[in-house]
């Protein structure tokens, strides 16, 4: 967990936002009004790129790469190891067990702390991160330890079981290394975190069931990523440590994150607006994907765009 608190201290605030927080209007993804779901039909343009940005800012223009055509072994095996982990859900990271209950919780205005408390109960591994978060330096402010749930509830409020709540889905794929493949999972989870809070507020004006389905769409595309650059990170590993080129890494990313991540929420049981959502992302048209899966395309553009303007020094 001590890993895991200077990635807690990134994350603040971000949840937060995801009630008060509107896409930017000077953003160039306008696909989705503000606060409205998008009619199917409507043939407006879908912006859907945004892996580049986060190579960019992850420095692969700075390294040297393959060319095109002898660093398609490197993707070929990746794609192969992406494809066994989709039809094989023992490869995928595990569902902390009471996550669609506690994400539903902790979006109803309604839920008390005992409520919030008692499901995380039901986890002992969620339980255990919470009175880690809880004891942590982050949060504790005296000198007795918190032994208890509830009282580890009122001590990190909503913001930290948030914050608990991104650890419990990051932890299984999470690895700290240096150069490209240290830098973009942390990239990764800047993106996703900014393309849940967008969607969110796209997807505000149709209630909180379908920001609660955006939020977790955005969070699964994003969990994809990293189990994609893993896959990626251990193919280069076996070619001697060579990066296939931009546009192939691009295409890479862009493709199979969404895929992992529908693969992840049909393992996890999740529901099936989230896994159409997500393989909406693979529709040629805008008029091809469904409502949700325009707003998470529009979302993780629009994300990117944000994090070009942030000075790499801060984004990783």
């Amino acid at each position: 967990m001590a890993a895991a608190v200077p990635l807690l201290k990134k994350m603040t605030g971000w949840w937060r936002q995801v009630r008060s927080t509107a896409p930017s209007s000077a953003s160039p993804a306008n696909a989705c009004e503000e606060g409205r779901l998008p009619e199917s039909g409507e043939r407006t343009e879908v912006p859907k790129e945004w892996a580049g940005t986060l190579l960019r800012l992850a420095g692969v223009e700075s390294v040297p790469t393959l060319a095109p055509q002898e660093g398609l072994p490197v993707i070929g095996v990746a794609r192969a190891a992406l494809a066994r982990f989709a039809d094989d859900p023992q490869r995928l990271p595990r569902r902390p067990q009471m996550l669609p209950q506690l994400l539903g919780a902790l979006n109803d205005a309604d839920a008390s702390g005992r409520d919030i408390a008692g499901i995380i109960a039901r986890d002992p591994a969620l339980a255990a991160n919470l009175l880690k978060l809880a004891n942590s330096a982050l949060y504790r402010r005296h000198a007795a330890a918190i032994e208890s749930l509830d009282r580890a509830v009122a001590v990190v409020g909503v913001e930290g079981l948030r914050h608990l709540v991104a650890v419990a889905l990051m932890q299984p794929v999470m690895r700290t290394e240096s150069g490209v493949f240290g830098r973009l999972p942390h990239l990764i989870w800047d993106h996703t975190q900014h393309t849940a809070v967008i969607a969110a507020g796209l997807a505000r004006a149709s209630g909180r069931e379908q920001v609660f389905v955006a939020q977790l769409a955005a969070l699964q595309q994003g969990l994809g990523a990293i189990v994609v650059v893993q896959a990626l990170r251990d193919a280069c590993a076996d070619a001697g440590g060579a990066l296939p080129d931009a546009p192939s890494l691009q295409r890479l990313l862009q493709h199979w994150s969404p895929r992992m991540g529908g693969a992840i929420a049909r393992a996890w049981g999740l529901s099936a607006p989230v896994i159409e959502a997500l393989a909406g992302q693979r529709d040629p048209g805008a008029a091809a994907m469904g409502p949700l899966a325009r707003i998470l395309a529009t979302a993780a553009a629009q994300a990117s765009a944000e994090l070009e303007g942030v000075p790499q020094a801060d984004a990783a």
